[in-house]
């Protein structure tokens, strides 16, 4: 085989290779070899055919799958022994082939930009540990109190007041007619509350253990009967039992009682606690850190192929954003304008560039993931849809190029993890107020944020695509 490079220009080469008739002909004749004893041959024991009569039978199709092979691998070897990573798929031209003549085909590539050896050590990071401020460690022991709050029987004949909880039984109709579940025993509420069902509690308030009470109120919107929601109900109800809360004293024998040593020991792990809660988020805020120093520190061409893929992936979010804002279904009449073309173009240098910088980062340092690792990234993206499980592992078994889609994500979380591992780390005490500042201005509301990066089984709020461009990959 016979390489010569014909031009090379910036990321673009063009190689010329020429695989001559001796080779394609001596790689013909071994997989005749091959073929020999399983093809059975009229007049012929197994084996014992004539290697002309198999040619002459099957020469054609032999050689249209030697000369396929032959272009894989003699491509996959000259990209290799010049030194050219491709950055896409080659394209392949072929000038001429056939039997009795040489395989001279061109390649045409784009290669991936050479990238300096990134030294990890020097890049400098702050961390964020959330340390709850005087008011919400207050709170968190009142909500702990409130939660663990023990309550004694009254006296008999003293009647329900607010704050007291109140055990009942009841039997419930609609229209005079009684209805599935519409019995209970011994359920009890907290009056004031205001848990059980809307404007419940304040018509107990005034009974006495003993009462029968008879309760008008209209069955919520979300009854899990949807004939019955937003009925009115009649409740009666026979009180069981009336307690009143015991005052409970935020002190050293409460903090024993929740497992702690003492008070102090119990606000020091309440304020872990509140540093846990935020860590995905303080993760997120690292992360961009990182992102935003890779994409200053490395200037390269990038390959016009990636970035053309890319930019369609980002205007395609950008164009559902619209019909999303306009309520318009026709996905053609979505125009993007000048500002919106250009915002998407500077995002998919971005990704483009980091993916790269990320990638080397990840040979540099031999990071791979491994089968079980991506297997057990699908056991958890079937737990996120729990009933679906069987649905969503057939569908990866009859894709299976889907699933190693799942290996480009767990690929960057492995890398950022040995960023941060051995990156220079600045630790920086915040309150929850102070995170708030240093967050992105497009995510004021700290605990929305907070329940959507902690909790992804739960159902996606409605996010700008041009947000979630910038957020999660402008990289």
């Amino acid at each position: 085989m016979k390489v010569n490079v014909t031009s090379s220009k910036g990321l673009e080469s063009n190689l010329t290779v020429v695989v001559t008739k001796k080779e394609i002909q001596d790689k013909i004749d071994l997989r005749l070899d091959e073929v020999k004893g399983t093809v059975n041959l009229k007049g012929f024991r197994p084996g014992k055919a004539p290697k002309e009569l198999l040619k002459k039978q099957f020469g054609q199709a032999l050689y249209g799958e030697v000369i396929e092979k032959t272009l894989n691998d003699s491509t996959f070897k000259a990209l290799k022994d010049n030194n050219i990573k491709p950055a896409g798929q080659p394209k392949i031209d072929i000038k001429s082939s056939g039997e009795d003549k040489d395989l001279e085909f061109t390649i045409q590539v784009e290669k991936i930009p050479e990238i300096k050896s990134v030294k990890l050590d020097k890049i400098e990071i702050q961390k964020y540990e959330v340390k709850a401020d005087k008011k919400e460690l207050e709170n968190r022991l009142n909500q702990l109190a409130e939660s663990s709050k023990k309550y004694n029987d009254k006296e008999q004949g003293k009647t329900a007041e607010k704050n007291d909880l109140v055990e009942f039984n009841y039997e419930a109709t609609v229209d005079g007619k009684p209805f599935d579940g519409n019995k209970g025993e011994k359920l009890q509420i907290v009056l004031g509350k205001d848990l059980f069902i809307k404007g419940f509690d304040d018509q107990l308030i005034g009974v006495k253990k003993g009462d029968e009470k008879i309760v008008n109120t209209i069955l919520p919107e979300n009854y899990p009967n949807k004939d019955l929601a937003n009925k009115k109900s009649e409740f009666k109800c026979k009180i069981t039992n009336i307690k009143f809360p015991q005052e409970q004293k935020i002190d050293d024998d409460f903090a024993k009682n929740m497992g702690a040593k003492d008070l102090n020991d119990l606000k020091s792990m309440i304020e872990k606690q509140i540093s846990r809660e935020f860590e995905n988020i303080t993760d997120q805020l690292v992360k961009k850190e990182i992102l935003d120093q890779l994409d200053k520190e490395f200037k390269m061409d990038l390959p016009k192929g990636m970035l053309e893929d890319e930019l369609k992936n980002v205007e395609h979010t950008f164009i559902h954003e619209k019909m999303n804002e306009t309520g318009e279904k026709d996905h053609s009449k979505i125009k993007l304008d000048d500002k919106d073309k250009k915002e998407a173009k500077s995002i998919s240098e971005r990704r483009v560039k980091l993916a790269l910088v990320i990638n080397q980062i990840g040979e540099e340092n031999n990071i791979k993931v491994s089968s079980q690792e991506l297997q057990g990234e699908l056991e958890k993206q079937m737990r996120m849809y729990p009933g679906q499980e069987k649905v969503i592992r057939e569908y990866y078994q009859k894709n299976p190029s889907e699933l190693t889609k799942l290996r480009g994500p767990l690929f960057e979380d492995k890398v950022m993890n040995l960023i941060k591992e051995k990156a220079k780390a600045k630790i920086k005490t915040v309150t929850k107020d102070e995170l708030q500042k240093i967050m992105r201005p497009d995510e004021t509301n700290l605990d929305k944020a907070k329940s959507k990066n902690s909790d992804k089984s739960k159902v996606k709020t409605k996010t700008s695509a041009k947000s979630k461009a910038k957020k999660s990959s402008k990289k």
